[in-house]
């Protein structure tokens, strides 16, 4: 699946550890379980909500925490730079959720540039 295989890359690109590495595929499989989806098809055949909620809340955000609760912040942009080029849509979702929350102060990583630096 072409999702799997965007965080992997995102990952070792990133030069995250794979013990750290294998948790995000975990949040990522679940993620796909949660949503029933079985393949890449299904994923952007989602309504805009449903998307928003299966790539924001099921995927990046628990992606992002570990990331950050690992030691890992630099990686975030990778893996956000990854899942984008996936689809429009979907970098439209990603982008504007990032956005917001950088203008709002709710992620402090938004003041560090090399780490999430997307806007």
């Amino acid at each position: 699946m072409k999702l799997l295989d965007a965080l992997r890359t995102s990952l070792r690109a990133a030069k995250v550890p794979g013990q750290v590495a294998a948790k995000v595929l975990v949040i990522a499989e679940e993620a796909l379980a949660t949503y029933g989806i079985t393949n890449e098809s299904e994923i952007f055949e989602l309504p805009d909500w449903n998307l928003w909620l299966f790539l924001i809340k099921s995927l990046l955000s628990p992606i992002i925490k570990t990331m950050k609760k690992e030691g890992y912040c630099h990686a975030n942009t990778y893996i956000i730079s990854g899942l984008m080029v996936l689809d429009e849509r979907a970098a439209f979702l990603i982008r504007e959720w990032f956005k917001t929350r950088c203008q709002s102060g709710l992620d402090p990583c938004c003041k560090n540039p090399p780490c999430c630096n997307l806007a």
